[in-house]
């Protein structure tokens, strides 16, 4: 069997991490499977865990991309409040509510809190640090806690 080229390899993680975003943001990360993504992009299920061999790799390849979806939603250029108001208002956003899960996934299920999980907290704190100062913190901390009861409801 000959060899792929470096550009076929490209394009073949480049189509399975679009399909993960789109599953993540539309089924949630929990019921996407390499059975869901085999059947949106046409890859084996074999080629897509060659290249991705457990679940969370998606989330370690995606996360920058992840992220700027997220602060997408958020209003980063005024004051606090309206960086909190402009948070409240996209909890009825379901791409907005699918990446806190994923967030939230990766808190909860790993032994110890993954790499994604770990960057995308420290993210959010530096750039509300930042964007409205020390005083951020406790809005944020009050946002991802009302988050979190927000999709549990």
């Amino acid at each position: 069997m000959p060899k792929r080229s470096k550009e076929d390899t490209e394009i073949t993680i480049q189509t399975i991490m679009d399909a993960v975003v789109d599953q993540i943001l539309t089924l949630g990360y929990d019921k996407m499977s390499y059975t869901t993504l085999s059947k949106q992009t046409g890859i084996s299920r074999t080629g897509i865990s060659h290249h991705f061999p457990k679940k969370q790799d998606f989330a370690n390849a995606l996360d920058g991309r992840i992220f700027r979806l997220f602060v997408e939603k958020l209003e980063l250029n005024h004051g606090l409040k309206e960086f909190t108001d402009s948070w409240l208002v996209a909890l009825d956003d379901e791409q907005f509510r699918a990446t806190l899960r994923l967030l939230f996934h990766h808190i909860a299920t790993a032994e110890t809190t993954s790499e994604f999980s770990k960057r995308g907290i420290e993210r959010l704190y530096q750039l509300c640090e930042e964007r409205f100062g020390p005083e951020s913190e406790k809005e944020l901390e009050w946002l991802l806690g009302k988050s979190l009861i927000s999709l549990v409801r």
